[in-house]
């Protein structure tokens, strides 16, 4: 899907009769490690990448009007109450930015605002975040105040929270800003500490593999397992209170729990102490150029997701056994939030080719759907355009 600053102009000089005053755009991203480890204040790998969201924004102050439109949804939406909606929901990342900023005390008024995506709704690619961010940044330029980067990856992450309804945790908003061309961020979630890794592999490829299969992290049991994880660490932190969250736990620690923990908040509590097990790994080989080691931390994800935590799905573990068939795939997991959406693969760009004939061939014949397969650049993160 192509978008461009010159159409995303047009889309909003259609809809409003004049033209905008800030553009701003920001990244999706990619979770490379690190699954549903951000709400449990642990660690991950990711990248924003080169599929993203523009924002065309303008002053409304005359009529004191919120009015919104998106090339997905050409009709414009007017509201003078800022309020969650049933119905075009899509409205409610932009007005939960605004309406957290606003409580907090940011000089923000109405505005008229256009939308434009190339990140494919639920894919498991944060298309949600990147809408948000953009919005972020096109607020405190249009009406005119500082917001450090940290900050509105937080006002984000709050206004998707409490407002869009989604329990989500730091890592989509936090990549589609401080991400960087060509390497990987790496975000702990205590304190915010966050640094970038380089991929020095030239050859490799990511290839992001949509299964057709949407999710919604409102309607889906993401909420049930953040409750569970949470179960699971007062648990913990019953038996030693310098144990706060998952992050804290050791898979020592699960292993000793067996049989006095709930078994179902164990099985959970494996998969993200896993996976923080797996980033720090992941940084060392990375540093060692050791690829091969580092895609099987990848099939070690996926299979703890499929099997502790349960959010993956048929089509995305269909996607990852016939990734493993492939030459030169290093490794693949689902990425995102789970229930549907995507995965990401690893593979040397030589194989690229292989790669799409056999996914598109095999996933059809297995699942009678068709897979999008996106080989993405690691792109830098949000900005203004102008």
């Amino acid at each position: 899907m192509t978008i461009s600053t010159e159409n995303l102009t047009k889309c909003f000089t259609d809809a409003f009769g004049s033209e905008p005053k800030v553009l701003a755009r920001a990244p999706g991203r990619v979770e490379v490690l690190g699954n549903h480890t951000d709400y449990n204040e642990g660690y991950t790998l990711s990248c924003a990448i080169d599929k993203e969201v523009l924002v065309a924004a303008a002053k409304n102050r005359d009529s004191g009007a919120f009015e919104l439109v998106s090339s997905n949804f050409p009709q414009i939406v007017k509201l003078t109450i800022i309020e969650p909606q049933k119905e075009n929901s899509w409205v409610n990342y932009p007005l939960g930015v605004y309406k957290v900023l606003k409580d907090q005390g940011y000089p923000v008024g109405p505005f008229k605002i256009a939308i434009d995506s190339s990140i494919p709704l639920g894919s498991g690619l944060s298309s949600s975040a990147a809408l948000e961010v953009a919005t972020g940044m096109a607020l405190s330029e249009l009406f005119g105040f500082k917001i450090e980067p940290a900050e509105l990856a937080k006002v984000c992450q709050k206004a998707e929270n409490s407002f869009a309804g989604a329990n989500c945790g730091l890592l989509d908003q936090f990549s589609s800003i401080f991400g960087k061309k060509n390497h990987l961020l790496f975000i702990e979630y205590r304190n915010l500490e966050h640094d970038t890794i380089p991929i020095a592999d030239p050859d490799l490829t990511l290839a992001i593999t949509i299964s057709g299969v949407s999710h919604s992290l409102v309607a889906s049991a993401y909420n049930d397992r953040r409750r569970e994880c949470f179960g699971a660490a007062e648990y913990f932190h019953g038996l030693d209170p310098a144990k706060k969250t998952l992050r804290d736990v050791s898979m020592k620690n699960i292993m000793a729990a067996q049989g006095k923990l709930d078994p179902l908040f164990l099985k959970r509590a494996m998969h993200p102490v896993g996976e923080d097990e797996r980033v720090k790994k992941g940084i060392e080989l990375l540093k060692s150029k050791d690829m091969e080691t580092f895609g099987r931390l990848l099939y070690e994800s996926h299979e703890s997701s499929r099997v502790n935590f349960e959010n993956s799905c048929r089509e995305l573990d269909i996607l990852v056994d016939i990734a493993k068939t492939v030459p030169g795939v290093y490794g693949s997991r689902l990425t995102g939030g789970g229930f549907g959406g995507a995965t990401l693969t690893f593979l040397h760009k030589d194989s690229r080719r292989i790669f799409e004939e056999t996914i598109s061939r095999e996933y059809a014949a297995k699942t009678g759907r068709m897979a999008v397969i996106h080989c993405a650049t690691i792109a830098d993160g949000a900005d203004i355009i102008h």
